[in-house]
């Protein structure tokens, strides 16, 4: 039967049945593994990784979300998840909602392997109350400016089957077929699928992060691969079409295996960055501020790139004036910019910002 994008696509069940022998596809391979091997072993040399890593979440965060037309900044982002969530704007709600998934995704990662179970509660964190399970009709991915119809997924009746199968492939051991190989195909049948009325992308997104930690390709969920998508978002539909109307599957997988290399590359670069800066800053601040200097100060700074001194004060154990001071004391030294917005007196890391931008 051939492809209509009127009716309920007839997807078909993983695996796939396909051949790339070529020479590009194990080069692409080849780069994307020795990069992610690299990033893996960098990320480990952090102190408190997690939590240094989160501003770097927050930008994939703010660039998975670009790709839903969710348009804020890294910035932004970062000055809002201070606030009570009522004074935040809708934009900067749903990144942070989409930072706090990748990490309760990773950390339910040591108790429950990806599954259904873990599906749900991914697009729960991400729509809260806008999320009703998966989807009970039938949907369609139109063209926002002509209307045009793009895509109609398989039937909502056909979603527990799919789910269960696309589970039990991503869990099956394959020597022949490499875990990247892999990430990219499960990628494809999760967005083909699209079990939910909303979040289908972001969703997809976080689970192939969180298939590689799985599949100890990384320690962390930082393989910030929106960013790629973003730069090259007309191909990825592209292939993405091209695979379900013609069953191309090549040029889709070595276009996943470039931007798993890129984005791997830029990450560990951007990670030595941040651990060169957080160096200096630790031995400058002990001999700028040695009263009161500590390293988990100087680590807070980086975990909070934008910080108040109510946040630093529950942080560190110390009292609010207490906190005030040294933040002062901070900006002074040059370590921190201060600004007020509002009722709300901000201290920030430019150095650390300009990184992530």
């Amino acid at each position: 039967m051939s492809f209509s994008a009127m009716h309920p696509y007839k997807l078909p069940e993983l695996p796939p049945h396909f051949s790339c022998n070529n020479e590009s596809i194990y080069k692409a391979l080849l780069l994307a593994r020795t990069e992610l091997a690299e990033l893996k072993g960098y990320s480990s040399s952090l102190p408190n990784p997690m939590l240094l890593l989160s501003p770097a979440i927050i930008k994939e965060s703010v660039a998975s979300s670009e790709i839903e037309n969710i348009h804020t900044t890294v910035e932004k982002v970062l000055q809002q998840q201070l606030f009570p969530e009522t004074e935040q704007k809708i934009e900067n709600k749903e990144v942070i909602r989409y930072k706090d998934a990748i990490i309760t995704g990773f950390e339910k990662l040591n108790k429950v392997p990806i599954s259904n179970r873990l599906i749900l509660s991914i697009h729960k964190q991400l729509l809260q109350d806008r999320s009703h399970g998966y989807r009970k009709n039938q949907n369609r991915i139109e063209n926002t400016l002509t209307g045009e119809v793009l895509y109609t997924p398989p039937s909502a009746t056909e979603i527990a089957r799919l789910i269960s199968n696309w589970e039990k492939y991503i869990h099956t051991v394959d020597e022949n077929v490499d875990p990247l190989i892999k990430c990219a195909i499960s990628h494809y049948q999760f967005e083909a699928i699209h079990p939910f009325s909303d979040g289908n992308g972001r969703t997809g997104r976080i689970l192939m992060v969180l298939y590689l930690v799985q599949e100890q390709l990384l320690h962390y969920p930082i393989l910030f691969i929106s960013g790629y998508i973003n730069r090259n978002r007309a191909e990825y539909y592209r292939l993405l079409k091209q695979v379900t109307e013609e069953a191309k599957w090549c040029e889709y997988i070595e276009y996943m295996l470039r931007g798993f290399y890129l984005q791997a590359k830029e990450t560990k670069e951007q990670l030595l960055k941040v651990r060169d800066l957080l160096s200096q800053y630790k031995i400058d601040i002990k001999k700028k501020c040695p009263n009161i200097y500590s390293s988990d100060l100087a680590e807070t700074l980086f975990s909070f790139p934008i910080i108040t001194p109510v946040k630093l004060g529950s942080l560190m154990g110390i009292h609010y004036t207490t906190a005030t001071r040294h933040l002062k004391q901070l900006t002074e030294n040059k370590f921190l910019h201060h600004q007020s917005l509002g009722k709300y007196q901000l201290y920030i890391n430019k150095k650390l910002l300009n990184i992530l931008k």
